[in-house]
């Protein structure tokens, strides 16, 4: 009899940890067509992230668990644009470290980054380079599980982690609004439960030269897919709306698959990542 306790101890014990993990990497390519040009900018990303401890999170969707189980991170990321034009070349790279941490024992968090981003133009009369640094630090509350609200401050932050989640139209289109100068920023994320779904809900507002905002849903069909949809936009003249829709699915807890479409008057922009949790 104590032998079969033990068994089924032992069992239930692995089946709670079937879905932990430490680290997750993230790989992500998109392609982006400009109207009235024939040559397309392409943008290949690769990021990593270390759980301070591991990431376990059952009856909730597996995209959201560090973020559900207040998982303190640490992370670094790689991204590269580039476009190939008669008589030109353009390069962009950008490496970032980051993290994010979930106070102990209260609800408070703080994250930061800091990112190196490097623009080289290559054409028949030479070569130019102009780098940057740039930086992200944040503070924020949960009043509730599943909701974090959070402000901070921004400058020259090209996050390669944004770039490769959100795809380069939006990017580019955040950072000209606010330019060189100091944004603050607010930011607010919410995951919970409405009826037999899970769903996330997601805002952030930079303030700068001008003002960018965007805001973006997910619906979880299931824990393991998810269906989305998002906006960006700012207060500089002329400029038109970004829209994006996206999806993921888990087709392992460790290994995911995600899709997604951008475009703006002018552009628009196809995506495929994946995501792989140890």
């Amino acid at each position: 009899m104590l032998k079969q306790i033990a068994l089924a101890t032992t069992l239930v014990a692995t089946f709670g940890v079937a879905h932990a993990y430490q680290a997750e990497i993230k790989a992500s390519y998109e392609n982006t067509s400009f109207d009235g040009d024939n040559e397309d900018l392409d943008t290949f990303g690769i990021s990593g992230k270390y759980y301070l401890n591991g990431v376990q999170r059952q009856n909730s969707p597996l995209a959201e668990a560090a973020f559900l189980g207040k998982a303190s991170n640490i992370g670094l990321a790689y991204a590269n644009s580039s476009i190939d034009e008669d008589g030109a070349d353009l390069e962009i790279d950008t490496i970032g470290l980051n993290g994010e941490f979930f106070i102990p024992n209260s609800q408070f968090y703080v994250s930061g980054s800091l990112n190196r981003s490097e623009a080289t133009i290559e054409g028949e009369f030479g070569k130019v380079s102009d780098d940057n640094v740039g930086y992200a630090l944040e503070a924020g509350y949960l009043p509730v599980d599943g909701l974090l609200i959070a402000a901070g401050v921004a400058k020259e932050n090209l996050d390669p982690v944004y770039l490769s989640q959100n795809g380069f139209i939006d990017t580019f289109s955040n950072i000209s609004s606010v330019a060189d100068e100091t944004a603050v920023t607010l930011r607010a994320k919410y995951v919970t439960q409405i009826g037999n779904h899970f769903t996330n809900f997601e805002g952030a507002t930079y303030f700068g030269d001008e003002t960018a905002y965007r805001l973006g849903a997910d619906l979880y069909i299931d824990p393991t897919l998810s269906v989305g949809v998002s906006f960006m936009d700012t207060t500089l003249n002329e400029f038109d709306t970004v829209w994006s829709i996206r999806a993921q699915k888990f087709f392992t807890p460790a290994l995911a698959v995600g899709l997604n479409y951008t475009t703006t008057d002018g552009a628009d922009s196809f995506g495929i990542n994946g995501t792989f949790r140890f």
